[in-house]
This record gives structure tokens, C-alpha cells and sequence, in this order.
């Protein structure tokens, strides 16, 4: 994988989850930064570069998804930034394009993250060339 690769900021606090995702986008071509609520997330994003895309939970200790949602509107931080909830909630916050209820299938995970960030071409085949 390389620096050019797009990177992926996914905030979820259940750990096997959190690294089962991220072994999977990182097997498809993506850069993942991990964080386990929304006040990690806010620290990071300070001193990183800007995400193309953010998976973001609900349910979590410290700083909720719904609290991060609406100081990342406040500051405009993540603007233009599209912002993937991924929840066991029935709730659909304001802010975020899209919405996947748990447990999510990988299909459908791959499917709404290409769509909105399409990948560098690497995956579990290596990089692609022509």
C-alpha cells in the first residue's frame, strides 16, 4: 500500500470489529486510521491529514457518534468529507450521507465505501498495473 492510497478514518470502539474493518479495507487498496470515539477522533484529526472517508459508530464512550457528528459541523472540520454511520441504532443523525445497520455485511460495506471513495487499485492481489 502506498501514501497515495485513500485513507479511511473509522471510529469504533468494539476493537475486534474496529480491526476486522480495517483488515478488510486495507486488503482493498485503503489506508486506515483507527479511533476509538469521537474525542479520538477529534485529537487525530488535528494533527493528520484529512480523510477521504469516515466510518463512524453511534454507541461509544467519551464522545458519542452523534456528539462527533455535530462538533465536526460546528468546527467544519470534516466538511465535504463523506460520513458512513455504522450502527446497531435505528437512529439516522443528521450530517452522515449514508447509514448501515450492524451487523453489516461485507458486500454491502464495500459497496457504499467505493462508492463514495473509490480505491487505489491495490488490493489482495497487489498493486494493479497496465
Amino acid at each position: 500500500m502506498t501514501d497515495s492510497a485513500p485513507l479511511i478514518l473509522l471510529i469504533e470502539d468494539e476493537e475486534d470489529l474496529r480491526d476486522a474493518v480495517a483488515t478488510l479495507l486495507e486488503m482493498e487498496g485503503y489506508r486506515v486510521a483507527q479511533c476509538i470515539h469521537g474525542a479520538d477522533a477529534w485529537n487525530w484529526l488535528k494533527s493528520h491529514p484529512r480523510p477521504g472517508l469516515v466510518l463512524l459508530d453511534l454507541m461509544m464512550p467519551v464522545m458519542d457518534g452523534q456528539a462527533f457528528l455535530a462538533r465536526m459541523s460546528r468546527e467544519r472540520m470534516l466538511e465535504g468529507v463523506p460520513i458512513i454511520v455504522l450502527s446497531g441504532s435505528p437512529f439516522h443523525p443528521p450530517g452522515a450521507v449514508t447509514y448501515l445497520r450492524k451487523p453489516v455485511s461485507v458486500g454491502a460495506l464495500m459497496e457504499v465505501v467505493r462508492h463514495f471513495l473509490p480505491s487505489s487499485g491495490e488490493g489482495s492481489e497487489g498493486p494493479h498495473t497496465s
